[in-house]
């Protein structure tokens, strides 16, 4: 098998969005570990495979689109409507919105909770449709406001996704068109490529389609349970390397030398007492970003070069999420709710010329990132800090104090329309 490329890569080359290796990769998944070792073997307190609803392939989902699709009536959307100017009526602040504060029926609620059971102890996403009926219904500001009171059903807390610690809400549009784009350090998610696959940081990512491309631009999901699967049968001895301290977050402002991209978090156990293997959940928490970089943007320097087994597991990450991965259905008035501790997501290239240089685009996602304490994971101490940096306290006295931008272009800091309104280190790895 050939060589990987450790070469370093001149300033503009863009790793983040070419295959590493692919060629080698194809190989790669052929062979098998010396001396025959299982998973469990390897890494012990792992099995040998998952299994269970979180555990399925893009072909085998796009069949169940009746299963994981939740459409809401005309008189849902009356109550959602009439929530909202209950909410209005009560003068809070964004930050006091609640399944109290913004009050639905009983039985949508209870439809809406069962979104939260999909993704926490079901395949892991579901997709709420006919949010938005019309566009004369709502303003941008209110679009937000029965975003986040309908995702309050599903689930109630609400995560920061700055390194500020303060922003609760980003706008996912495009920025490759501005006449500055090529000079600022913009992020994948803020241009009109191909996302590689990765997480983000956070239980549950929301995401409310407000607009949509023209061409492309899907939402792309696989199951991380798969994709160890398939390399706990061909190339086991790469679990090991993922299993390993990863920094994969290019701003690492948080006091950590990394964590283990894969984690088991061990099941429940059964009516003797035993622990419950089938029941046990993969937690995959990845990205390629810190490493390869992203257009004038290098890799973090804080790190040390990729060995050839880390490029190489991370190259062969990337060939079967795109193997094995859903696509959402791209509809305006859709909201995604995706599990990102078991799930990654990616996208496709969109509004492209014929020469693949980016045209404006109207695509708009409002994105959200939740968690239900009722159903939320009990995570190892290794994934310890991820839980109090986004969820927890942001002020001194111990209190949270949540801010919201309702529109693009609402930042009163003035920074650049479409960004994550927090500079290159928000919580976010597209």
């Amino acid at each position: 098998m050939a060589a990987l490329d450790l070469n370093p890569q001149p300033l503009g080359l863009d790793r983040y969005s070419l295959e590493l290796s692919s060629e080698d990769v194809n190989l790669s998944l052929g062979q098998t570990q010396p001396g025959g070792l299982s998973p469990s073997e390897i890494l012990p307190g792992f099995p040998d495979r998952y299994s269970g609803a979180r555990v399925w392939t893009g072909a085998e989902m796009a069949l169940k689109q009746h299963e994981w699709i939740s459409v809401l009536s005309d008189q849902d959307r009356a109550h959602i409507q009439a929530a909202l100017r209950y909410f209005q009526s009560l003068n809070l602040s964004p930050g006091s919105i609640s399944p109290e504060t913004f009050p639905l029926p009983q039985d949508l609620s209870r439809r809406l909770r069962e979104l939260s059971d999909d993704c926490y102890n079901g395949r892991g996403f579901g997709i709420l449709r006919g949010l938005r009926a019309s566009t004369a219904a709502y303003t941008d500001e209110e679009q937000i406001l029965v975003f986040a009171g309908v995702s309050s059903h599903v689930a109630r807390e609400r995560g920061f996704q700055d390194v500020n610690r303060e922003l609760v809400v980003c706008h996912v549009v495009s920025e490759d068109t501005r006449p500055e784009a090529k000079e600022q350090n913009l992020r994948p998610a803020f241009t009109n490529g191909r996302l590689s696959f990765h997480t983000d940081l956070g239980d549950i990512l929301a995401l409310y389609a407000m607009d949509v491309s023209e061409n492309g631009g899907e939402t792309m999901i696989v199951s991380s349970s798969q994709i160890y699967n398939e390399l706990a049968q061909t190339r086991p001895d790469l679990l090991q390397e993922l299993a390993k301290n990863w920094a994969f977050f290019h701003s690492q402002d948080y006091e950590t030398d990394g964590s283990p991209l894969i984690t088991n978090v061990p099941g429940d156990k059964d009516k003797h007492g035993d622990k419950d293997k089938h029941s046990d959940k993969l937690v995959f928490q990845y990205s390629r970003l810190p490493v390869t970089g992203f257009r004038n943007t290098t890799a973090n320097p804080s790190l040390p070069p990729p060995t050839p087994a880390r490029l190489e597991a991370m190259a062969l990450v990337e060939l079967l999420a795109w193997n094995h991965a859903l696509a959402l259905p791209r509809a305006s008035g859709d909201v995604a709710f995706i599990n990102n501790l078991c799930l990654m997501h990616g996208r496709t290239p969109f509004d492209l010329d014929a020469a693949g240089n980016p045209l404006p685009s109207r695509r708009h996602l409002a994105k959200l990132m939740l968690r239900d304490p009722e159903r939320t994971w009990d995570l190892p101490q290794t994934l310890g800090w991820y839980a109090k940096r986004v969820y927890g306290p942001n002020r001194p006295d111990g209190s949270r104090e949540e801010t919201w931008l309702l529109r693009v272009g609402a930042d009163k800091e003035g920074r650049p329309d479409g960004r994550i309104w927090a500079g290159s280190g928000g919580h976010s790895n597209g």
